[in-house]
């Protein structure tokens, strides 16, 4: 059995290689900044490679012996990757397989670009990842969700532009069920937050409470 790469793959290895020879000094940390950076490697397909254009990847398709090959030569270089982080790694997928054609517009670009910072509204003090304990709750009055509880352990919530938030919608239905996937700005009024400061002395995590929080219905995802 022959497991070494095809001449095509070689190639493009080739290919991968000189781009981080040429744009080296345009990387965080060797001259360059994390956006300018991210934005290079999308317009070549080295991070979003498989998203939609339309969405604002790259539009290729999957292939995972050249992604692959990107990790490896990206390490090899020493090379950040792009960026990552909630937003990317977890929303992005997500909207992509279930969110609506004006969410994938509107937040996916940005997302991927590093202009839309994300955290995730998922565990709670008498909850932690039990999720189908959650009692943040949402009640539609008009077309507008209304969110009251509170989220713990919240990643870089006072970083965030946005949140991604599990919420109780349907209180009547059986704990697995009735939760609600909505998406709100963490300008909203009625949203406090409050630093967990660790052993360290950093306060990477967060607890954030929700008063009367109004959400658009439409910010519903699914």
């Amino acid at each position: 059995m022959d497991l070494s790469y095809s001449a095509e793959y070689e190639a493009f290895r080739a290919e991968v290689r000189g781009f981080l020879e040429v744009h080296r000094n345009q990387a965080p940390g060797h001259g360059g900044n994390g956006l300018t950076w991210q934005k290079l490697l999308i317009e070549n397909g080295y991070a979003a490679r498989t998203i939609p254009k339309e969405y604002g990847g790259f539009g290729a398709e999957p292939d995972i012996l050249k992604s692959r090959i990107i990790a490896e030569e990206f390490a090899r270089a020493q090379l950040s990757p792009g960026l990552g982080g909630q937003g990317i790694s977890m929303l992005v997928p997500t909207l992509l397989e279930v969110g609506s054609e004006d969410q994938k517009r509107q937040f996916i670009g940005p997302t991927l670009r590093g202009e839309m910072l994300w955290c995730q509204g998922y565990s709670e003090p008498n909850a932690g990842s039990d999720l189908a304990a959650l009692a943040t709750k949402g009640v539609l009055e008009g077309d507008e969700w209304v969110i009251n509880g509170q989220k713990i352990w919240t990643s870089t919530a006072h970083l965030a532009h946005w949140i991604f938030c599990l919420v109780r919608t349907e209180p009547d239905a059986p704990k697995h069920e009735g939760i609600s996937f909505l998406l709100f700005d963490m300008k909203t009024p009625g949203i406090e937050i409050r630093p967990l400061v660790d052993m360290t002395g950093a306060a990477n995590f967060n607890e954030v409470f929700f008063t009367d929080v109004r959400v658009p219905a439409h910010q519903i995802v699914g």
